[in-house]
């Protein structure tokens, strides 16, 4: 029940899904479900189980997201290596405390293995089950579904050959359609990759929501109060009021246009080996956008933003992470 309580109260996350009924109640776990478990556990054991359990489980996790990486090197597979070790330093407390009657299971001693079939035969994305998985559903699943249902063996074969030769005539097409520039010299100025990209749909979640509305349901109680400070800074030189009176300063509006989700994609060239180096924690509670008219005759200033403005909650972070978990707590 408490870990149940604990998944319920996570934030909604771009990317993970979000187990609003806990996960005591899941009977059939598809293999995205259980990547998406396996981001939160940590976090949700801490505090709640002994110390050494969480390291025991944190070396587990971090075998099991080493061992998933698309390159490696001597580094990463020793990485790999003391995960390993660590995991069976710690292992045995899941015994003495009951969890287990004994871990005499043939995936964990396959994990011996890891870090010698990388070395000889490469990445484990070269010859993993999981990479044929996505074929059921091309193979299968559209062959039959295209077929009349009746001896749909041979239809199934007809279809996939037929697949087979469309996509090899569309690759002939576009490789004799496109220019070859493999010899080219580059350019001498190359443009600078974009570092984030955005997308938000078009139209609102909801429209015109009121400002005291808003900040019940996004948890966001001085929202009004950060957004007079934030349109006191935009406004021209000599219309700012001093920043006493803006608590007891009118909003022009009562009403805002709000968005509920984001899309929001992080350029791979931006990565360092420092994955913390230059990012700041904070928890997005509004994505709302000024109106174009505070008034039926009344046209907002031009030096606000017409685009959608995120409302964000900043965290401050620790400089070390814990010992037992290894991660940053953030207050």
């Amino acid at each position: 029940e408490e870990l149940d309580s604990r998944v319920r109260g996570l934030p909604p996350c771009f990317g993970l899904q979000h187990f609003k009924g806990g996960w005591s109640h899941l009977s059939q776990i598809s293999g995205k479900e259980r990547k998406d478990m396996a981001c939160i556990l940590l976090g949700c054991l801490v505090g709640k189980v002994p110390s050494e359990i969480i390291t025991c489980y944190r070396a587990l996790l971090d075998f099991i997201y080493l061992a998933q990486y698309s390159t490696h090197d001597n580094d990463t597979l020793q990485y790999l290596e003391n995960s390993l070790n660590l995991f069976h330093e710690h292992k045995n407390v899941l015994v003495e405390l009951g969890i287990r009657e004994h871990l005499d299971i043939p995936k964990f001693h396959s994990m011996l293995h890891y870090a010698e079939a990388i070395r000889n035969f490469g990445t484990t994305d070269n010859y993993n089950t999981e990479m044929f998985e996505h074929f059921h559903i091309d193979m299968a699943k559209e062959g039959w579904r295209a077929s009349n249902i009746k001896n749909e063996v041979p239809q199934m074969t007809s279809w996939l050959t037929r697949q087979e030769k469309v996509s090899l005539f569309q690759s002939y097409i576009q490789n004799a359609t496109t220019d070859d520039d493999r010899n080219a010299i580059p350019p001498s100025s190359i443009p600078a990759l974009p570092g984030v990209g955005l997308a938000i749909s078009q139209r609102p979640a909801v429209r015109n929501q009121s400002i005291s509305s808003i900040q019940n349901t996004h948890h966001a109680p001085s929202f009004s109060l950060h957004l007079r400070e934030y349109l006191n800074s935009i406004l021209p030189r000599g219309d700012s009021i001093p920043r006493s009176q803006l608590a007891n300063a009118q909003l022009p509006f009562n009403r805002l246009d709000v968005w509920h989700t984001c899309k929001c994609v992080t350029s791979i060239h931006l990565w360092s080996y420092s994955a913390f180096l230059g990012m700041r924690v904070g928890r997005l509670r509004l994505i709302f956008k000024l109106p174009e008219r505070v008034s039926p005759l009344l046209r907002t200033i031009p030096s606000w933003p017409t685009y959608p403005l995120a409302y964000i909650e900043w965290y401050c972070m620790s400089h070390h992470p814990g010992s037992h978990h290894n991660m940053y707590t953030i207050t």
